[in-house]
């Protein structure tokens, strides 16, 4: 977002609220796997941090309105010809050697 402002960094930022969403919802989800019955009681929060990841998958948007903006912006790069391509990442194309 540094370098290339909100608009360009927006592909980025969706995979992030994807795999953030979805690693602390897992890794929740294993802890009370771990703790067992003891998850039931008051004694530890798992519960509601569980309840809390799977509201923050929803409330941020759906994966799957995330996942679809980043597959747009795949394809419309690989549609595109390899110098636009190129200048839609910001690379720099060399001459060819003589």
């Amino acid at each position: 977002m540094d370098t290339a402002g909100n608009r360009g960094a927006r592909t980025e930022i969706a995979g992030i609220k994807v795999v953030a969403a979805r690693t602390a919802a897992r890794i929740i989800d294993r802890a009370i796997q771990v703790f067992g019955a003891a998850r039931l009681s008051a004694d530890t929060p798992l519960a509601l941090f569980y309840a809390i990841a799977r509201q923050l998958r929803i409330v941020d948007g759906p994966d799957e309105v995330h996942l679809r903006s980043i597959a747009r912006h795949e394809l419309s790069v690989q549609a595109t010809p390899p110098t636009a391509a190129a200048a839609i990442r910001g690379d720099t194309l060399m001459a060819p050697a003589n």
